[in-house]
């Protein structure tokens, strides 16, 4: 099963170092590029599915990067996190003119780069170890009450087997009977992270549906959560439960 890509693009070693650093924790393969020319062909051949960018560059700076893949229908839609120092010569409002999914400004925060990159790629810095789980969920979702399963859960988010197209960002309320305890429910609002629907599905090893991330939990449930993770987990081998998203 491939793995999501993402590319680092910047002259420094430096603070491409940093970067992979971040993402020690992130199933995913790290690109690299050293500016611009070298970031239009590695996003040509291996179309990555978020990149973050230095601005300043030799060769083709970021910016000229950024405009010339928004020009090519193939790789206009790759999410684009422009990361530079704020100066005279440029701010976020040209990188976002330009088409820039975000800025980021250096030294990068490592929780901003990573919070960033998260609403592009649900995987990144994923620690959390998910469980099997087949639990009866409903959805509330623009009026509609949908009826689906659990594949998997953690703490933060679980995989939903639902034939229904629910587009990617969408919020939805989540009821969810977990097993094994009765009267057991758990109720919160949850963002559409991921989607594997259509055909070929992404993973086919996953039935058709979505990945969600948890939102607006309340403590009580989150305590029900983690209690229902650490409890169920340790019957998991461990490992069980991790396919990467």
């Amino acid at each position: 099963m491939a793995l999501p890509k993402i590319l680092l693009v910047d002259d420094v070693d430096f603070f491409l170092e940093i970067q992979k650093g971040f993402l020690k924790q992130t199933p995913a393969t790290v690109l690299t590029a050293k500016n611009g020319r070298e970031a239009l062909r590695s996003a040509a051949s291996h179309s990555p599915d978020v990149i973050f960018m230095d601005v300043q560059m030799p060769f083709m700076d970021g910016l000229g990067c950024l405009k010339e893949l928004k020009a090519d229908p193939g790789l206009r839609d790759i999410p684009v996190i422009m990361v530079f120092t704020p100066s005279k010569e440029f701010d976020a409002d040209d990188c976002l003119a330009a088409g820039a999914a975000g800025v980021l400004h250096k030294p990068v925060d490592r929780n901003a780069f990573l919070r960033l990159g998260h609403q592009y790629l649900f995987d990144i810095d994923r620690r959390e170890r998910r469980i099997p789980c087949q639990a009866l969920v409903t959805l509330q979702w623009q009026g509609r009450e949908l009826h689906c399963r659990s594949e998997d859960i953690s703490s933060h988010g679980a995989y939903l087997h639902c034939r229904e197209e629910i587009p990617i960002n969408d919020r939805v309320k989540v009821t969810m009977v977990l097993p094994g305890a009765i009267g057991r429910i758990i109720t919160c609002r949850a963002r559409i992270a991921w989607l594997n629907q259509g055909f070929p599905r992404p993973r086919l090893k996953l039935p058709q549906g979505f990945g969600v991330e948890f939102k607006e939990v309340p403590r009580d449930t989150a305590r029900q959560l983690q209690e229902f993770v650490e409890e169920y987990g340790k019957a998991c081998p461990r490992g069980a439960g991790t396919a990467k998203r």
